[in-house]
Formats: structure tokens, sequence, C-alpha cells
């Protein structure tokens, strides 16, 4: 088994600029690398573009390889010279032939035709199979398509038919690109032509479509004979390229292991609402070059170097456009030609880069149609309460709890939990069971109830014999469990989080309660815990710093508003407190993953579930007998039955998240 410094999987355009930039700064003559590339790379199937200042390192690093670079644009007819910026053209077989002959120039270098089959995490390295070879590597550059799972609606697409035409007669400036011809039909969509002119005589000419359905061949061919009929001459039609481009900000799939590095579109590093994504890649390549060159140890949990959920108002500016274009895309016409006819060319490039000011883009709307853009706000936040209840679901509940105490001080307690216990029979329990019928049917029915119950019946005997050992491991696990859900749930896969965030939690829903803790606790026969009130204080504030602190770093809203809803359950009771948490964040965030796992409708998922969510109630009520008219008693006796069927549940769910890795 062959060991390498790095593993580059796919020799696309992310892991061509990473190997050049390797080279040019001399590092590639001590490294040994596998590059794992299933597919020939011998035609030329893309055109990469890209603007920037004209002495940008992009220029100046891969001039010799562009096609070419223009210096004016034209848009509904009005031309704009640029001064100081570039729009560049690389064709793909041109980058693609440059890096084989860079790869032949290194004997370190091993150039495998083959697929990806898996990745492990070791000690040593990161495991790389393909099919029944393994190698050893130190870093892993994946650039895979990602496997995109679009939360809202349809995924929009940016598809698109080009063909470079050569004509007798010259036709074309030369020194000046049609950047977004809108006229033409547009079919319901929004639909444009790009004209990039090589000489007189040539360019490259490009339909393209931003919408959910993909362009069709036969719509396609049509717009492009049509707009061509105003050539001079005949023309012939010497290379025909197609592409399609998920248009997302869901793109980004970052592994726990930060030895092995997303590049690409993987990466999220095309930019979501235009599709141009080839400049950031080469600044992406730079980065990670240069943490190599400065021998970056490599950590196997290096969360903080993961890219950042983004709450920047740029971030914010292309969700409501991608809106626009998912459910109204016949307004991006309009849109678009309102924007290119208020700003100039080198100002909207600053914008789409994100360098643009908020003053700038102040004016920029104000020339925009607005209330276009205000029903994408309307609409996007309803769509949001629908299909992400979990990032709202627990703090609406507080608010109710705290207007009920306001107004019906006396009905307050028993409506907020009447709330809680429906939603447990409807997706608390249910969400449990639902890991149970995926694994059931790999197995008979009675040896999976028998296993699983066997499983409960272990935790139910830890519990007789020693309740602390009991609690103990149940707060343990529940821990991890709650925090390893909500971390996948916030696009933050790490098991450091996990445990941190989960610890985090349980320190700000059970400390403020402490009184009800006790008394719980007593009635299952547990001594008191006794922790002075200033150093409950002090452990509450503590936690709620360090988390603030952590959903800041990773820019992570829902992970505030999370940390804002416990620290307000505080003053709740504790029945309110965990119910609140357990149910409405947790189990509703464990029901989306089980949703979109198994690709099931809320219906489905919740007859599916019933049976052994009738059967865990039947089998509660029959095991314990206690006093029905006590809340403790409830409570505590729940507590010790919501154990035995979490053990379970969170080792099928955990089980799940390895294998979405």
């Amino acid at each position: 088994m062959m060991n390498y410094d790095l593993a580059l999987i796919g020799l696309g355009a992310s892991n061509s600029l990473l190997l050049l930039d390797l080279h040019e700064r001399g590092l590639l003559q001590d490294l040994n690398v596998l590059i794992l590339e299933s597919q020939s790379k011998w035609k030329n199937d893309k055109t990469y573009c890209f603007w920037g200042h004209h002495q940008d390192p992009i220029f100046n690093s891969l001039r010799p390889l562009l096609l070419k670079e223009w210096t004016k644009l034209d848009f509904n007819g009005e031309v704009e010279q640029m001064r100081h910026m570039r729009y560049g053209m690389l064709e793909s077989i041109t980058l693609y032939e440059h890096t084989k002959e860079l790869v032949l120039q290194y004997p370190s270098i091993n150039l495998v035709r083959a697929s990806l089959t898996s990745f492990k995490s070791e000690a040593e390295g990161v495991a790389v199979y393909s099919d029944n070879t393994k190698w050893m590597a130190q870093r892993v550059y994946d650039s895979r398509p990602p496997q995109i799972k679009e939360p809202t609606g349809p995924l929009v697409l940016q598809s698109f038919t080009g063909w470079r035409v050569k004509t007798d007669w010259p036709n074309w400036d030369p020194s000046k690109l049609v950047l977004m011809d809108f006229n033409i039909p547009q079919n319901g969509f929004t639909q444009f032509m790009y004209v990039l002119p090589i000489n007189p005589h040539e360019a490259l000419v490009e339909v393209t479509r931003f919408g959910s359905e993909v362009l069709p061949d036969e719509l396609a061919t049509t717009h492009l004979k049509s707009y061509l009929l105003g050539l001079e001459g005949p023309y012939d039609v010497v290379h025909e390229e197609q592409g399609v481009i998920p248009m997302t900000q869901h793109a980004l799939q970052q592994h726990p292991d930060a030895r092995i590095i997303s590049m690409g579109a993987r990466g999220a590093v095309i930019k979501p609402t235009t599709g141009y994504g080839f400049k950031y890649m080469y600044d992406r390549a730079k980065e990670l070059v240069g943490e190599l060159e400065q021998q970056t140890v490599a950590r196997k949990h290096q969360f903080w170097n993961w890219p950042r959920t983004g709450i920047g108002r740029h971030y914010f500016y292309d969700h409501l456009l991608l809106h626009i274009l998912k459910y109204k895309p016949q307004w991006g016409k309009e849109i678009f030609t309102k924007l290119f006819t208020n700003r100039t060319h080198e100002g909207i490039f600053g914008f789409l880069d994100e360098k643009s000011t908020l003053r700038w883009e102040l004016g920029m709307f104000a020339g925009l149609p607005i209330m276009k853009f205000l029903w994408a706000v309307a609409a996007s936040f309803f769509a949001f309460l629908r299909t992400r209840p979990a990032r709202w679901a627990p703090m609406a509940m507080v608010l109710t709890a705290m207007g009920l105490e306001a107004t019906l001080p006396q009905y307050a307690q028993p409506i907020s939990l009447g709330i809680l216990v429906f939603m447990l029979f409807l997706i608390g329990i249910p969400h449990g069971a639902l890991d149970g019928y995926g694994h059931a049917n790999g197995m008979r029915l009675p040896k999976f109830i028998l296993r699983y119950s066997a499983i409960m019946a272990i935790v139910l005997l830890f519990w007789a014999a020693s309740p602390i050992v009991g609690l103990l491991a149940f707060i343990l696990y529940s821990a991890w469990h709650f925090g390893e859900t909500d971390m996948r749930e916030w696009g933050l896969p790490s098991a450091i989080l996990s445990v941190a965030w989960g610890t985090i939690l349980f320190v700000l829903l059970l400390l403020p309660h402490m009184s009800e803790v006790n008394l719980v606790l007593s009635t299952m026969g547990i001594p008191e815990v006794v922790i002075s009130e200033g150093a409950l204080v002090t452990t509450n504030r503590v936690a709620a710093a360090i988390g603030i602190v952590g959903s800041l770093w990773f820019a992570s809203v829902p992970w505030l508003i999370s940390i804002a809803t416990l620290l307000l359950l505080g003053e709740q009771s504790l029945a309110i407190a965990f119910g609140t948490y357990f149910i409405l964040q947790h189990s509703a965030s464990g029901w989306d993953h089980l949703k979109k796992a198994h690709q099931w409708s809320h219906l489905q998922m919740f007859m599916r579930a019933l049976p052994f969510t009738i059967g865990a109630i039947a089998l509660f009520l029959v095991i314990f007998q206690f006093d029905r008219n006590s809340l403790s008693q409830w409570s505590s006796y729940f507590l010790v039955f919501l154990s035995a069927l979490s053990l379970p549940h969170i080792y099928f769910m955990s089980r799940l998240y390895q294998k979405q890795d």
C-alpha cells in the first residue's frame, strides 16, 4: 500500500488549479501525489470565464492559457469600455492538457484512471479506496460533484448550449463581448444569449436559461438558429458544448475529517446566482497551497477552518434572487435588464465579487423592481417556516408560554403541556420509531423487536441497579445525540462540536431548574444535587457565553436562536423547557433528517411509525405503575423510559449520519 502526501479526487478545474499553484511555488517536487480521475479529459467540454482587474494574479498566472480577453461589454446595445477590468475566457481542453503535461514532469505524481469508492479516516491518514485498491494520504482534495438537497422547492438550474461559429465574412468586433442579450423569447423562464467573439470571423454563441427546468435541445437549437439569422454570409458550427450548473446555496459538503477538503462545486465556490466559479476556484487553490507551504498541521477535526455559514447581506441578496428564479423565473429579464442599465459593468462585477459597499447596493436596489424583491422576502420567509420548523418552533413555543402566563396564568401550564403532549405523539415518539422501521426492513420484524427490546432491557437494568449510573449514562449519550442532531441540522457535522453543544444545552436546560430536577431525582431515589446559587448562575452564564461565541464564530443564526430560546426556557417549568427542546427542536430536526434520507412524505412517516408508537406507549403504561396524578412521577418514569428508548435510537441515527458522510 502506497502512502501519499496528497490525494486529488478528480482532475477538473479546481484540482488542476491546485496542481498549477503547487508547481509555481516549487512544492510538487517534494510531494507524493495520487490523482484519481475516471475520465480521459481529452475533449473541450467546458469554457471557463471570469473577470478581474487586469493586474490580478489570475490574469498574470493564466494569461498564456487564455483564448481571449475583452475590455468592452455590450448590454442591450449599450457598449461600455472597462478601464481597469478584463473579462477572460479559457477553454477546458487547454487547462486539461497543460495539467497533463505538468503531471508527466513529476515521477512522484501517480495518475490512476479510476473512480473513488469511499474514504476512511484513520490515525495515520485518510484511507482512499477504489474498488479493492487502497491508498493512504495525509490530505485529500475531493472535487466530486455535490449531492444537493434543496430545502425548499425545486433546484434552480443554469442550463446552456453553446455553438462555436465560424463565418467567411467578418461579423464581430473581437474586442467586445455581449454579456446578456435578453432579446429572445423567454418561454416562461429567464433566457438570454452570450456572444464571445474570438476574432472577426469566429465567436462562441451561447443560449442560457435560469429556471427549474433544463433548456431542451430542440428549443436551444431554435433560439441559436434564429439569433444567427442576422449574420453576414453562411456559418459553420465547429464545436458545441452543453452544461447544467446547479444554482444553490446548499452545495457545500464538508467532511467531518478536515483532512478531506471539498473542492470546486462541492466546496461551494460557485456563485449561486451567476454560476461563475473559476476565479473563486483559483483563489481557493492559492489559499490551500499557502497552508501547505506554511506546513499547516491538518487536524482530524479542524472545524475552525470550515467555511462559515453565510448570514451576510450578499448571501441574503443571493437568497432573494434564487427564490425569484425558482418560483417566478419570468421576472428575471426585467430584473437583470434594469440592473445592467442603471449601473456600470465594473460596479456590477464588484457587486458579484461581494466587494461592493452598502451605499452602492442601496443605489442599485433603488433602480430595481423593489416590489418583486419584497415578495421574495415574504415568500421565502413563509417557505422557511414551512420547511424548517426546528429553527423557529421552539422560540414560538416559549413566546406562547410567556404570553399565556401574562394573560391566562391559571391555564398557562396545562395549555402549554397539552400542546407539547400532542406534539410528542405527533413527532416526538414517532421520530424515534422511524429509524427502527428503516432497519427493521433488513431483518424479520420479530427479530428486530427482540433486539430493540433487549437493548432497552439492558438500560432498564442499569436504572434498577443504580439510578445514578442510569441517569449519568442517559445524560451523556443524550448530550452527544442532541448535539450531533443539532450540528447536522446547522451544517456543522463535528464530533467535538456535538459534544460541546450537547453539554452546553444540558447546562442551560437543567441548571435553571435545579429545584425541579432534585424533586424528580428524589422520586427516583437519587440523592439531591447541591449547588450554590452563585455557582448555578455563573455556570449558566459561562455556558451561554461559550454558545454565543460559537454561534457568532460560525455565523450560525439557528445556533444563536437556539441559545436565546434556551435562556428564555430557563424561566419556564422543567417539563415545558425540556419538552420544548426535545420535541420541537430535536425531534423536529430528526424527523426532517429521516424524511430526506428515506424520501418519505409526512403522512407516510406518521403511518409507518404508528405501530411502534402505540407499542411504546402501551409498554410504558404496562411496565410502570405510579401515581398518574403526580407530575413529578410522570416526569421521572417517563425519563427512565425515554432513556431506554433512546439508546437504540441513537445508535441507528448515528449509523444513518455516518452513511451520509
